[in-house]
Formats: structure tokens, sequence, C-alpha cells
């Protein structure tokens, strides 16, 4: 789902409290879970882990987006330096090899997929696992092609970006970017248990004190009460 959920609930809850604070001196519960201290001191918390799953979304964007700069591409490179290899007199099977490291760097399906960074997939979906395996694939498959070339001893281009230095450089920068990518994808995962933690633990989270809050103001002020009637619809929804 969406982030627009969680956030609803939160803004909800801030209504919730500031009707309870207008009932004055009649909002006096006998549970402490729910008198107006702890309820701020929950409004704050949940204020914080939405803003801790916000932060850590958009870092993950920005290393996201880092990556596919530097995955873009390694593709039309890994054309060039086969056709290089052929051309400087490499043997047929080392060619046949060099190209089929380029068919498997070819197939791989990184450059096709989104990574979306909010919403079920990135919580729990098949999208990203698919997509992360195909940015390991290629730095695997290019690592091979590197090898390959280096065990060879005849390929020594001329050209600066296709010589086995600068393509070590690209493989190990690709491999970083991707590294980067699996961190920030953790950090979001770990805000997002915080915040669901904070919101809907049973007993202590915030939809469940939501409803004990309107349960007690039901209580003391009675099912047809104007007061009642002002936080009864009041939406709290449990994700």
């Amino acid at each position: 789902m969406s982030e627009t959920g969680h956030a609803r609930n939160v803004g909800n809850f801030e209504t919730l409290i500031s009707f309870c604070t207008g009932y004055g001196a009649d909002y006096n519960p006998a549970n402490a879970s729910i008198d107006l201290g702890a309820l701020n001191a929950k409004l704050l918390a949940a204020q914080g882990v939405l803003s801790g799953v916000s932060t850590a979304v958009a870092d993950q964007k920005i290393e996201i987006n880092n990556r596919q700069e530097v995955f873009e591409g390694v593709r039309k490179l890994v054309t060039r330096v086969v056709n290089s290899f052929d051309a400087g007199g490499a043997s047929g099977k080392d060619v046949d090899d060099a190209r089929t490291f380029k068919r498997k760097i070819d197939g791989a399906r990184a450059q096709a997929l989104e990574e979306p960074a909010e919403g079920e997939p990135a919580e729990g979906g098949g999208s990203i696992s698919v997509s992360q395996q195909s940015y390991v694939q290629l730095v695997e498959h290019f690592t091979g092609l590197i090898n390959l070339l280096t065990k060879s001893g005849s390929y020594n281009p001329n050209e600066v970006e296709l010589k086995v230095v600068q393509l070590t450089t690209k493989r190990d920068a690709m491999a970083d970017a991707n590294t980067a990518v699996i961190d920030k994808l953790t950090v979001t995962s770990n805000a997002r248990i915080d915040r669901n933690s904070e919101l809907y633990d049973d007993e202590t989270g915030l939809v469940d004190l939501a409803m004990l809050v309107k349960k007690y103001v039901k209580s003391v002020f009675g099912a047809d009460s104007p007061e009642y009637a002002q936080i009864s619809g009041l939406r709290f929804d449990r994700y």
C-alpha cells in the first residue's frame, strides 16, 4: 500500500487528541495508557517513525538512481569489448566464451525492471528480489568477462576505456552501487518495521489506543452525545 494510509491514521490520532483535550476535566481515564500525556507521547513517536520511513525511502531512491547511472551503457560497452577482443586476434574459443558472457549480460533484466521505493513490492513482493538478482548477475557476468580477457593474454586495446584496468574500475563501481542500494533497502525495511510496531502492535499500538479512547469517550458522554459524535467517525485502519 502507499504510505498515505499510515499518515492518515496518525493525522486522525492527532485530531482525536485535540478533541479529548477540549473535553477538559471530563476526560479523565483510569487507564494511564490513554491519558493525555500518554497519547501525546504516542503521537510524537508515531510522527517520528513516519518521518523515519520517509527519509529512508528518499535515501533509497537516490541510491537506486545512482545505480542506474552506474550501470547505464554496460551492454554497449561489453559489445565494444567483445568486438575489440575478436579484432585483436584472440582465439576462436576465447571469442566464443566472451560472446557467451555478452549474451548473459544482454539477457539480464535489471534495466527492464522498475523498483518501487514505496508500496507492497518494496516491503515484501517479488519484483525487488528479481531485480536485485539481475544486478548481481550483471556484475558476475562482467567479472567473468574481465577474467577471460586477463587470462587470454591477447587483449590489449589502445582505447583507454576498453582496457582491463578501466573495465575493473567500472565493475567495482557497479558492485559498490548495487551494495549501496541493498543497504538502503535494509534501512527502509527496518524503518517500516518500526513504524508498523508503533502504529499496529496489539494493545500498545496507535490504532488500538485510538479504539480505547473512543470506547472511553462513549462511556463518559454516551453513544448519542455530541462529544462521541465528534470522534466516532475518525477512521483508524490496521495495515
